[in-house]
């Protein structure tokens, strides 16, 4: 009996022990030397980090990962662990990422709400154990946290739900003075310090109101205007989904930088509009039309036309994709092979038609997907800016990357697609016999 007691409080024990550290990145996984070297080092500080971590009570399901973006099962099913010191453009800091299962509504918080409370219920909670735990003999310079939550929205009228993502880099000092603060005020002017993005784009994080007043927005957000970054800043940028690479170190063609001016103003999503560039274009999509028939199967009684999407106008391909059927395959998978095996090929095709400064958005490639005449069609959607376009044609870019940077909807709903994942599920999965 008292065997039985011990094996159960040392089984316990060795449960905790093991939770504790499971938020700490392997010093195998850490890819700079010297950031390897601080993590050997100090890892009984990151483990206690680990430890107090495990107490923190958060309002949604939050995972330490390095992989974000993604839906909470896969989640659970890769391995936890983001707490690690990197170098970022020659500062070393401790790094912390992971996914946040929170969903808000734009229809009832805004883009500042939604970054306050993601801040106010992880970011914050997060900082204040490691501002604890890491002691001046520790060489640091900032504090760096990426935490992706998720954002419910109407698409065309149509329910969707995606990843957005909070990054916030805080100097040593400011995080310090961050924790320790006795008030919003002193809080607010921390962060001021620090250095916040949303989505990629320098944010003003404001913790009173709706959102910052206009000319500390303006002030703040000029420091990261190109022209005024020195070159030992340290930003960060947008991890894409299954990738540690910031896509700020990616190059940038004019067009882009164009395409991303443009956002900064509301789109004009008007039927006058759609109608204005339906007249510009009608040559050039009419060329566009004849010359790629082959390649592309347009649907013959829809006929390429610009559409109001989200963040502005997009000229929408109707195309065909013949596909083999191929056992019990997930919609995910139809999704993958229909990029892999037809659409990744029209991308460069399209994309010539339109490098003199198009006046829209993107491209929609919505096709409807056939697998022989007893399986039902799908219908998927890859709507791609030309910011992504570009990069994928210039070959900065993968086919991944591409669709990470743009929006699918498969039936209507928007989904992340991860091509290799569906294909690798549909390679575990038996198929039928033929």
């Amino acid at each position: 009996m008292g065997n039985n007691y011990f094996a159960r409080v040392f089984l316990v024990a060795f449960s905790l022990a093991v939770s504790c550290g499971a938020q700490v990145l392997a010093v195998s996984r850490v890819r700079d030397q010297q950031s390897q070297i601080l993590q050997q080092r100090h890892m009984p500080e990151l483990q206690q980090i680990s430890a107090d971590v495990a107490s923190i009570h958060f309002a949604y399901p939050f995972y330490f990962s390095e992989t974000l973006d993604i839906d909470e099962v896969r989640q659970k099913q890769l391995p936890q662990g983001s707490v690690h010191f990197a170098n970022l453009n020659g500062q070393i800091v401790l790094e912390i990422t992971g996914n946040y299962y929170a969903s808000y509504s734009t229809s009832q918080l805004s883009a500042n709400m939604r970054a306050r409370k993601t801040f106010q219920d992880v970011i914050l909670p997060l900082l204040k154990v490691a501002v604890a735990h890491v002691d001046r003999t520790v060489q640091l310079d900032a504090y760096a946290f990426e935490i992706a939550h998720h954002v419910r929205s109407k698409v065309l009228k149509v329910d969707t739900e995606g990843p957005e993502n909070l990054m916030l880099l805080v100097p040593r000092r400011a995080a310090e003075l961050l924790v320790h603060a006795q008030d919003v005020e002193g809080q607010q002017a921390a962060l001021l310090e620090s250095s916040v993005f949303l989505n990629g784009e320098p944010f003003t994080l404001w913790l009173t109101g709706d959102q910052a007043p206009a000319d500390v927005n303006d002030h703040y957000v000029a420091r990261f205007k190109p022209d005024s970054l020195p070159a030992s800043s340290l930003t960060l940028g947008k991890f894409e989904p299954g990738t540690l690479v910031s896509r700020h170190l990616i190059p940038e063609a004019e067009l882009t930088r164009t395409m991303r001016e443009r956002s900064r103003i509301p789109p004009d999503l008007s039927f006058a509009r759609m109608q204005k560039l339906q007249t510009t274009y009608e040559s050039v999509v009419q060329q566009l039309s004849t010359d790629l028939k082959e390649q592309a199967h347009f649907v013959s009684y829809a006929p390429p036309a610009f559409i109001g999407f989200r963040d502005g106008a997009y000229l929408q391909l109707n195309i065909n994709t013949e596909l083999e059927r191929s056992g019990n395959s997930s919609q995910y998978r139809i999704a993958a092979l229909a990029f892999d095996t037809h659409i990744s090929h029209l991308l460069r095709l399209a994309a010539k038609y339109f490098h003199d400064n198009p006046q829209f958005e993107g491209i929609d490639f919505s096709t409807t997907v056939h697998q022989g005449p007893e399986a039902p069609a799908e219908s998927v959607e890859f709507i791609v800016p030309f910011s992504a376009l570009v990069c994928y044609e210039k070959y900065d870019c993968t086919g991944q990357e591409l669709i990470n940077r743009s929006v699918v909807l498969i039936n209507g709903e928007r989904v992340t697609l991860d091509l290799q994942r569906a294909e690798a599920e549909f390679s575990a999965t038996p198929h039928e016999p033929k």
